[in-house]
């Protein structure tokens, strides 16, 4: 009978021990999870804040754009009555001029920044915010093999549940 009720609190332990295991295994991998949704949001944030900028530049390039054409026509079809003194037409010709440079680089500088600022968000992606890929070496530490429960003191084997209190204080004896 005591062979019997041994083999039972070995058997009895070994399960117990093997389900305590497999829930810290399966509480490494939703951690493991946890840390790649979180880089996932980072990414989305780092995408969504570079977004704002290209949808900014873009819109500028596309009015900006309309306005040097307005520019160009101005200064092919936009003749000043004859008569004009040539201070107005001076004044008139230096501030189409000037508009003109103005929107020229305003078109040149908004492709600059949306151009530079896709190039900020892949270094950001590839260098800073990637996902945290498990390496194998903590994957095989969220394992457990069955022989571990081999190398468990006997007297965690052969607990009785209940009567000899908790896991926790036979280990502390």
């Amino acid at each position: 009978a005591t062979g019997g009720t041994g083999i039972t609190l070995f058997d009895y332990n070994r399960k117990n021990f093997l389900y305590d295991r497999k829930l810290r295994q399966e509480t490494e991998y939703q951690i493991m999870d946890f840390r790649i949704k979180q880089a996932e949001l980072w990414r989305e944030d780092v995408k969504d804040i570079v977004g704002l900028t290209s949808v900014k530049m873009d819109t500028y390039l596309i009015v900006n754009a309309v306005q040097l054409g307005f520019c160009v026509m101005a200064f092919c079809e936009g003749r000043l009555a004859a008569g004009t003194p040539t201070w107005i037409i001076g004044a008139h010709t230096l501030s189409l001029g000037g508009a003109f440079m103005y929107l020229l680089m305003s078109v040149w500088l908004s492709m600059h920044a949306s151009v530079t600022a896709k190039a900020y968000e892949v270094r950001l992606l590839t260098q800073h915010v990637r996902l945290p890929v498990p390496t194998w070496s903590q994957l095989e530490g969220a394992r457990t093999y069955g022989s571990a429960f081999e190398k468990v003191n006997a007297t965690q084997m052969f607990r009785t549940p209940f009567a000899m209190g908790t896991q926790e204080r036979v280990l502390q004896r």
